[in-house]
């Protein structure tokens, strides 16, 4: 008896849950529908969801049906026409502009003209002060004039006076001879190192470049444009080597300067300048060798 009520236990385990599904389906009366049919409702549902999207009946004859967002074409071209009637349309537009300017100029004047109109008139002080004026100004103009004209005239009278100074110059060469002086030097200074014990040069350790060396004056920098260069007759000194005046002429065998004129040391290079512009009268390059 045991034996029978496990073997039936077991057999109703295994048995319910096989059976579960068909019950349910044999419960909803949907399930028991066939496949066909389910397919065909849902045909009909989604076209008839079409439908009313696009607005229409089922035959999809009688209503208008909406169109997906697409972007317009870009416009055709301009024609040679209407290419014509902008260009017309632009110049009605500046020429329309030009005549408000135009109209804004003319109110303009109209109305400086309705004041200075309403005015009243000047008193006889403002019109002293105007005429007073007009004094100043004139009397301004002739002084700018008569100033032009001075700075003329003294241009002309320096011009003189250096012509005059030049002929003094030339008189000065005929009179002194370069040659004869660097002969006589020569003669005095036997040997080509006399200067190594002369007082004047003490300080002097050799050629720098970049640097001259003037007698009781020492080193000095030059700039690169001017280093190296030598000056003739005729020539214009720069102004940096005027401070290497030689202050004692007769010790070097130099004659005493004309007033306005000094002798100038540049390197081993003399020179006789106008102290007024710097202008070369006599030159002696290599007075000596280093």
């Amino acid at each position: 008896m045991k034996r029978t009520l496990l073997v039936f236990s077991a057999l109703t385990a295994f048995a319910v849950p096989a059976a579960a599904p068909a019950i349910a389906l044999a419960q909803d009366p949907d399930r028991r529908r066939d496949r066909g049919e389910v397919q065909s409702e849902r045909r009909e549902q989604r076209r008839e969801a079409r439908e009313e999207r696009g607005g229409g009946n089922a035959g999809g004859g009688g209503g208008e049906r909406r169109r997906p967002d697409v972007t317009p074409p870009p416009p055709p071209p301009p024609t040679q026409d209407r290419r014509q009637e902008r260009r017309e349309e632009r110049r009605d537009d500046r020429q329309d502009r030009r005549e408000d300017r135009r109209d804004d100029r003319q109110d303009r004047r109209e109305d400086r003209r309705e004041r200075r109109a309403d005015r009243p008139p000047p008193t006889p002080e403002q019109r002293d002060r105007r005429q007073d004026r007009r004094e100043d100004r004139q009397d301004r103009r002739e002084e700018r004039r008569d100033d032009r004209q001075d700075r003329r005239q003294d241009r002309r009278e320096d011009r003189f006076e250096r012509r005059d100074d030049r002929r003094d110059y030339r008189e000065f060469r005929r009179n002194w001879n370069r040659d004869n002086w660097q002969r006589d030097w020569n003669r005095r200074h036997g040997r080509s190192d006399w200067w190594r014990n002369d007082r004047h040069f003490r300080g002097w350790s050799g050629v720098r470049v970049g640097f001259y060396f003037s007698p009781g004056y020492g080193y000095y920098s030059v700039p690169r444009s001017y280093w190296g260069r030598t000056y003739r007759e005729g020539d214009y000194l720069p102004s940096i080597f005027w401070r290497y005046e030689i202050t004692d002429p007769a010790y070097w065998g130099l004659p005493w300067p004309q007033p306005g004129t000094m002798w100038v040391w540049v390197d081993n290079n003399i020179y006789l300048v106008d102290r007024f512009d710097g202008y070369v009268i006599e030159a002696i390059h290599s007075a000596w060798r280093w």
